[in-house]
């Protein structure tokens, strides 16, 4: 189950069957809330094993701004596994998932174990903090049209069908992750559209060539 997991690809097949073996797994269906944000840490650390979730924080007044979306392969939880501190952001299943389990205690022995994992794990780590960066840069240095252009260029990635472009997406998620009322994000979808810029299907957003740098 670990072989498509990017922080234990270093492992052999050995070394993977002997962390499986400590590894609780879990069904949840879609809609489902794993973390909470601000939330006691549970001392685990999760790892998408099948299936879609998204990562976002909220305030008081219910608003939510998106950070990121999970998929097989990905793990989430690091952080609090190390600092104990409260959830940072809450983690949801926008469809079914299987999702492993990782206690702290088991996970640390198999970092002593195996120092490769634990330079994964930080790289792990590293790597949501610079986007966690970048993100804040985009809604203070941008206008809405920008922050929509360079999320869509860093979601794009090649399909199984060949084509480039972002997993499903809605229209009311992107406006979240960029920080604008759901009508402006349509609006300038609607205009990329109509330039021949981006198509839009079954929520997928692809790339028909490189978008302008202003709209």
């Amino acid at each position: 189950m670990l072989e498509n997991v990017p922080l234990f690809e270093s492992l052999s097949p050995q070394d993977r069957s002997e962390l499986e073996s400590g590894m609780h797994t879990q069904n949840f269906p879609k809609g489902s809330s794993l973390v909470n944000q601000s939330d006691v840490s549970n001392n685990l650390l999760y790892i998408v094993l099948s299936g879609r979730l998204k990562v976002f924080m909220s305030n008081e007044d219910g608003r939510e701004v998106l950070l990121d979306f999970l998929q097989e392969g990905d793990t989430f939880g690091e952080l609090s596994l190390f600092d104990e501190q409260p959830r940072s952001a809450t983690v949801m299943t926008v469809e079914d998932c299987k999702i492993g389990l990782f206690p702290r205690a088991y996970l640390f022995e198999c970092l002593q174990r195996n120092p490769d994992i634990a330079i994964e794990l930080l790289k792990t780590v590293i790597k949501r903090m610079r986007n966690a960066t970048e993100q804040v840069s985009s809604l203070a240095l941008l206008d809405v049209y920008g922050r929509i252009a360079k999320t869509l260029t860093n979601m794009v990635k090649i399909q199984a069908d060949g084509k480039e472009s972002t997993d499903p997406l809605t229209h009311q998620e992107l406006s979240t992750m960029v920080g604008a009322s759901r009508e402006m994000v349509t609006r300038i979808l609607n205009d990329l559209k109509k330039g021949g810029y981006i198509s839009i299907e079954n929520h997928r957003i692809e790339l028909k060539k490189r978008l302008p740098v202003r709209w």
